[in-house]
């Protein structure tokens, strides 16, 4: 049987009981967190906005190049010439639609391949950079068109181009982000394409 403890050693055993604490943030914690996150977000937002339009336009580009890719080797498959379309789209003329026209009806049919180009990303008819350098590395020497809304490109049943007969170049700005720079598709007469990029002063580099 155990030995009775009077009320008196109880309220000492109490007394010097080790209190519990609840864990948690205080209120002045939680402002200076979100005080730094908001300072960190203010300082690195605009370097984040920066790399997303540039990736954007980049990606344009890209696009660009694959439609046209595309369209060559269905002129393979086909063993034919197919023509990549560059029109305004008819819902929105401020948007570009490039397609492969498969069965050169000169319509956008619902099985045929197709690449919509918007403010983030689309042609333009010149940039206001040197372009000399560009087209030197680019492909040395020739004859070079630039090819914007309203032009075809065809291309025969062996992959080459048709039209333009030269150098097919296609120029991607960016009507949201002019700081993006700017961004250059050539396309080779033997079918071959190159993607080239460019800050806003003009020193450009290739893609792929």
């Amino acid at each position: 049987m155990g030995i009775p403890v009077d009320e008196r050693e109880r309220s000492k055993l109490k007394l010097y009981a080790p209190e519990k604490r609840h864990s948690g943030f205080t209120l002045t914690e939680l402002i200076v967190a979100l005080a730094v996150g908001l300072v960190l977000m203010a300082v690195g937002l605009p370097a984040f906005m920066r790399a997303y339009h540039s990736y954007q336009l980049s990606g344009a580009a890209t696009q660009v190049a694959d439609i046209l890719r595309l369209t060559r080797y269905e002129a393979i498959r086909l063993n034919k010439q197919v023509n990549c379309l560059i029109q305004p789209s008819p819902a929105n003329p401020a948007l570009t639609l490039l397609w492969t026209d498969s069965n050169a009806n000169n319509q956008l049919d619902p099985t045929e391949k197709m690449i919509l180009l918007g403010d983030a990303g689309n042609l333009v008819n010149s940039i206001p950079v040197d372009t000399s350098g560009l087209i030197n590395n680019a492909i040395g020497a020739g004859t070079v068109i630039t090819t914007s809304v309203g032009s075809t490109i065809s291309f025969d049943a062996r992959g080459a181009v048709l039209a333009p007969a030269g150098v097919a170049v296609l120029y991607l700005a960016s009507a949201l982000a002019p700081e993006a720079g700017y961004r250059a598709v050539f396309l080779l007469p033997a079918g071959s394409i190159q993607v080239w990029t460019s800050d806003t002063a003009g020193n450009w580099q290739e893609l792929r």
